[in-house]
This record gives C-alpha cells, structure tokens and sequence, in this order.
C-alpha cells in the first residue's frame, strides 16, 4: 500500500510538472498561472502548492524536467577526450545539438525564459546542466588550438558561440529572413552547422600537414570539408557523426 501511494503522489507531481512545462513553454512564466497549470494537470490549485510552495519552484522544476535531456553521449565524449580530427568530432557534436533542440523545442523556450523572466536564480539550475556539455567541448576546442589544428580562438567563447548559433537559428531564422524552415532535415541541418564552424574554427595548414584518421588535418581543410557529399563519404576517415553520436 504505502508504495502504491508514493507511485500516485510521484505521478500526481509528474502531470503537474508536464502541464506546467507546456504552459510556461507556450505562454511564459508571467502569463501562465498556478490555477491554468492546474486544470491542465487534473488536479486542485492547492495540490499544487501542495507539491511547490511557489511557482518559481514550480518553474524550476519544469525547466529542470528538460535540461536532464540535454547530455553528451559516452560515444562522444570518448571522442573528444580522445582528440578525434575535428573533421568527424565537430559534425558529432552539433548532431548532438541540432538534433536535441530540434526534438525538444521545450528546451530551448524554458531556457530563454530563464535567462530573461527569471534570471535570478538561473545560474544554479543552468550550471548544474550546462556545464558538463559545455566543459568537454571547450577543452576539446582548447587542445586543438594548442596543437596548431584549430585558430588560436579563446575556446570557452567559440564554444558557446557554435551551442548558441544552433540555439537562435533555429528559434530567429523565420523571423529574421521571412522563410519557412532553413533545412528540409536534421541531417541537412547538421551538414550545413558542421561546415560552417569547420571553416571558421580551423587554421590553415602548412603545406608540410600530414593527416590521420586521429591526427591533424590533411592538405587544406577547406577544401576537404566542402567535398561532395558522396566524396567525403568514401574517405577512410569519414564515419557518419550521427551513427556514431548514439543516445544514452
């Protein structure tokens, strides 16, 4: 009995949660009540406070209900710590991007509504989520600029710079060009990313740069990178990034 109880209060704050994730999403924290979060939920306004005594809290707990999705699969870390060519690491980690703001829009409002509704109290909630992708990427990006592969940029600012391009893209673009949608796919999407931050991340080589598959890259990575697709596929090197991002 008392664990039949626990599962039903569990799945009582589940729905409140949910519904207040939807609310927030579409309406924003100061135009979504406690009462409409509620009724959308199938429960009493005092079952709410009940669960949280405020509506930040309740804010926060839908925020962090999204932000548990966004990680860095073990296929992928092993592969920055393991120094991968940024030719093959780069187009994994925006996959990994494209592919969790894509699927997860509720993510990326809650994210802007607690940096510009709620920014007291954000750094906490944000940092305990934000950083373990952030970190690796950065000191990825430090490395390769280290070993001459990459330009000589502060790498925290060009980390940040390749998760929030992908972020505004796809919440700006319409907006900003008049458009439907930038890309027909993810897939698309991911190639057109993972080109751009290549050719403005990467430093050109000498003429004397040799490559392997985990080395440095080969002759002018420009080039290489803006080979037909079918080309870059047959390179030895060329693992698809979205088979090998895999999920956890």
């Amino acid at each position: 009995m008392p664990a039949a109880k626990d599962h039903s209060k569990n799945s009582t704050k589940d729905r409140i949660v949910e519904a207040a994730v939807q609310l927030f999403s579409r309406q924003g924290f100061a135009g979504s009540s406690t009462h409409e979060i509620a009724r959308l939920a199938g429960v009493s306004e005092v079952t709410v406070f009940r669960h949280f005594p405020r509506k930040k809290d309740l804010f926060w707990a839908a925020t962090e209900s999204r932000l548990r999705r966004l990680r860095i699969s073990k296929e992928l870390l092993r592969r920055l710590e393991a120094d991968e060519s940024p030719r093959t690491a780069l187009p994994g980690v925006v996959a990994l991007l494209v592919e969790t703001f894509h699927n997860q829009p509720e993510m990326v409002r809650l994210l802007y509504l607690s940096l510009f509704e709620l920014e007291h109290g954000a750094e906490r909630i944000l940092r305990k989520y934000l950083v373990p992708f952030f970190q690796p990427v950065r000191e990825y990006f430090s490395r390769c600029a280290s070993k001459g592969v990459a330009r000589d940029l502060d790498p925290s600012i060009a980390a940040l710079a390749l998760m929030t391009s992908i972020v505004a893209h796809h919440g700006l673009y319409r907006v900003v060009t008049n458009e439907g949608a930038s890309y027909a796919s993810t897939d698309d999407a991911t190639t057109a990313y993972a080109e751009f931050w290549f050719k403005a991340l990467m430093s050109e080589p000498s003429a004397s740069t040799t490559d392997t598959c985990h080395g440095a890259l080969q002759n002018n990575p420009q080039e290489l990178w803006a080979r037909p697709q079918a080309t870059r596929q047959s390179h030895d090197c060329s693992q698809s990034p979205i088979l090998a991002l895999g999920t956890e």
